[in-house]
């Protein structure tokens, strides 16, 4: 009798030390907070899509012709091997050399650089109107209302594509007369914007930001099964989406984007930052390193900053990391685009100095 007492005191202590399996019912809610995305980028009305466009918006994305001194291009800093980002706490600009975060230079941007995949989406909730849905605003602060506001943006800054050898004032004219005295470009532009008679920066806005809205990420695990494919969560990621509902995690990382992309003022994360936008969690797992300031190395440890946050409806401790980091994982995207052109007219190392 002693030792099958003994063995029951045994089993029920190694019960106790299994994880909690947590909440695993697939409940018939979800939809009130997410949604899949939409099947095809939106373009707004006044820069509408054309093949032509896109293409010249390709080149000149990966083109280093659009920086002070013709060495660090848009896709230095966001490039398809870290998910349209740069694996880098912080980005080094206009004297940087290599990629990612093997990327070296003293130019470093004070804000952790953020995937520009899906950014035709940004701002998208679930209320949305797709037909007259306008994407934005920009940049961790919002001060971009568009995105061809924004694309213009790390061209004119100092530390990441401008440099200090061209002033603010004339860095635009000058790359405007660069672009102008390359045949090949004025043929491009002629055929995307057939009713200009000049290149301008503005061109290069609509261009820039029309390549960007073609870097769709859709169609993940997390799409099919918010649109009625149960089947494709295992019991831990079940549990992980439902934890971060009860959590309150949903609050602000909710619609299509799991983000409401508003700046929460009393809800900083990190202490001595600014308070930011709510970054999207699309494609999470590709663009580490985490947060604003890119100091939570892993996706698990970016998770583990929420642990004992008395803003949270429940509490979150070591057993609901994994799970989170599980759902959050549904997230990524297959298809994620990672085409890199073979050429740029300028005849510049495409992608600036990466290699």
């Amino acid at each position: 009798m002693q030792k099958l007492i003994a063995l029951a005191v045994f089993c029920g202590l190694l019960a106790g030390c299994q994880e909690d399996e947590g909440d695993t019912t697939v409940r018939d809610d979800y939809t009130n907070h997410f949604s899949a995305l939409p099947q095809q980028a939106i373009f707004p009305q006044d820069n509408q899509y054309t093949e032509a466009k896109a293409k010249l918006g390709e080149f000149l994305f990966w083109d280093p012709i659009l920086s002070g001194d013709e060495n660090v291009a848009c896709a230095s800093c966001h490039h398809p091997d870290f998910g349209w980002a740069d694996g880098r706490k912080f980005s080094i600009g206009v004297d940087g050399v290599g990629l990612g975060p093997d990327r070296i230079g003293f130019a470093e941007t004070p804000i952790h650089a953020p995937t520009v995949a899906n950014t035709a989406f940004t701002g998208f909730q679930l209320n949305t109107d797709p037909d007259n849905f306008i994407a934005g605003p920009y940049f961790w602060d919002l001060r971009a209302d568009s995105l061809e506001t924004q694309s213009l943006g790390p061209i004119a800054n100092a530390i990441e594509m401008r440099g200090e050898a061209i002033s603010e004032a004339d860095i635009f004219p000058t790359i405007e007369a660069r672009l102008a005295n390359i045949q090949e470009y004025q043929a491009l532009f002629s055929e995307a914007f057939p009713n200009e008679e000049q290149i301008t920066m503005s061109l290069v806005a609509k261009a820039l930001a029309t390549y960007q809205r073609t870097l769709f990420a859709g169609n993940s695990r997390f799409d099919q099964f918010i649109a009625g494919d149960t089947s494709v969560f295992n019991a831990e990621e079940v549990a992980g989406l439902n934890k971060f509902i009860d959590a309150g995690c949903a609050r602000c990382h909710s619609g299509p984007m799991l983000s409401d992309n508003l700046i929460h003022e009393t809800q900083p994360v990190l202490e001595h930052s600014p308070a930011v936008r709510t970054p999207s969690l699309r494609n999470i797992s590709a663009t580490a390193p985490y947060m604003h300031t890119g100091e939570r190395e892993t996706l698990g440890s970016a998770i583990s900053l929420y642990e004992g946050r008395d803003d949270l409806d429940v509490s979150l401790g070591d057993d609901d990391f994994g799970k989170l980091e599980a759902f959050l994982r549904t997230l990524n995207t297959p298809s994620l685009s990672r085409q890199i052109p073979e050429r740029v007219p300028s005849g510049l190392p495409i992608g600036g100095d990466i290699n």
